[in-house]
């Protein structure tokens, strides 16, 4: 397995695999070449059909800087992954392959390559591993592997934290194309406001993670800086379970910290088993897996055991089986911002399914079984359905042709 440093990233939204990524592309290459010499970009895959939605134009100028810049957009050739870039400067190219939550992947430029921190290939062989171990501690065991982890993750809860208080004070319109239906504001300020006149037991706790998980997407679809968690798409999900905990239930931070180490590894289960790129995997692996992270570290949050915490992230996925990736027009905007309120009350559910009904009955399918499962359905999962605006909703709702067309 990764880093969790590479599965925690902070950078711009409204997409790590079409924004961030991209932009690490760009200065990686801008890096090997002389400066100002022009460069051709060309986009395939959902890199070329979600292009105009996702901020991958301005990535690219930024990461390459001042010099001409040609981007071809090639909806048409088939690629050897949905997430193909390639970059060409005289007789030098390389092409990358952006696997989702801004990693970046290259037969020519092997430095990109993310290395091996976790022995682990799977969650079944992490829970041996732990088993063998002297610790008491699941989270100071994954720490052992990776010296400055908890103080680096510690920084991106302070970051996640902050997109959240930022979100719940900011309104206005998220900028999006010309689209009526599209045309929508930020909400996360007046469902907090609606929060906290409900009284407990009336949904209020379903309102604040809703808010939370909003404040942090409708910054990501403004572009602003986030935590992918696992990814830009879904990443108000596990900021908003733990700053429920630490505001709302007044859990330490260091907890927190600890929690978000366990969710880390549910998150890489999940890269490095099948993937966690909505172009890739439909939004289960954008959503689903976040679901899976935010449940298992409430789970840990709560001291339940370790079998627990894998039934809570098997839960949260087994029932965003076949959810596609259907941005309308491209934007991260429908139905990508509920999708996030929605899958943190996910996440709250099943853990309270972890903690009261696992030990009633034993859960069959476990979290690898499912992981397998996301997989085999993404890859049978038509190319519309996976973040090319083609189909689903955004087929549904789509810009009606203008007179210009």
């Amino acid at each position: 397995m990764k880093s969790l440093r590479d599965l925690y990233r902070y950078g711009p939204g409204p997409s790590s695999s079409h924004t961030i990524a991209p932009y690490a592309a760009s200065k990686r290459f801008a890096s090997l070449i002389p400066e100002g010499e022009p460069v051709t970009v060309i986009f395939y895959g959902s890199l070329a059909h979600a292009f105009r939605g996702h901020h991958s134009d301005a990535s690219v100028f930024l990461g390459l800087g001042e010099r001409p810049i040609s981007i071809y957009l090639d909806k048409e050739t088939p690629p050897p992954h949905p997430l193909t870039m390639t970059f060409r400067c005289g007789e030098l190219e390389h092409t990358y392959f952006s696997l989702g939550g801004g990693a970046l992947f290259s037969h020519s430029d092997p430095e990109v390559n993310e290395k091996e921190v976790y022995p682990f290939p799977d969650f079944s062989s992490f829970v041996d591993a732990y088993s063998r171990s002297s610790f008491s501690s699941v989270a100071d065991y994954i720490a052992m592997f990776e010296p400055g982890i908890r103080d680096y993750c510690g920084e991106m809860l302070d970051a996640m934290f902050a997109s959240i208080e930022r979100g719940l004070s900011t309104s206005g319109e998220i900028p999006a194309n010309k689209n009526p239906r599209l045309q929508v504001s930020r909400s996360a300020k007046d469902i907090f406001a609606r929060a906290e006149l409900t009284e407990k037991g009336q949904g209020r706790r379903e309102l604040l993670l809703s808010a939370y998980g909003y404040a942090v997407v409708e910054g990501s679809a403004c572009g602003e800086e986030v935590v992918t968690a696992p990814t830009c798409g879904s990443s108000g999900v596990l900021p908003a379970v733990l700053y429920y905990e630490y505001k709302n239930k007044g859990v330490e931070r260091t907890r927190l910290v600890d929690a978000m180490l366990v969710a880390g590894i549910v998150g890489n289960v999940v890269k490095q088993n099948a993937s966690i790129a909505g172009s890739v995997g439909g939004c289960q692996a954008e959503i689903g897996t976040a679901t899976s992270m935010a449940s298992a570290a409430l789970s840990f949050i709560d001291g339940l055991s370790l079998h627990q915490i894998e039934y809570g992230a098997e839960v949260a996925m087994e029932h965003f089986l076949g959810l596609s990736c259907d941005p309308v027009d491209g934007y991260v905007v429908i139905p990508c911002i509920e999708r996030n309120g929605v899958g943190a009350i996910r996440a709250y559910d099943s853990y309270l399914y972890a903690k009261y009904i696992e030990p009633i009955r034993k859960n069959q399918v476990s979290f690898d079984d499912v992981v397998k499962a996301m997989k085999m359905t993404g890859d049978s999962l038509d190319e519309k359905y996976k973040e090319t605006a083609l189909g689903g909703l955004a087929s549904i709702l789509k810009e009606p042709p203008s007179d210009e067309d």
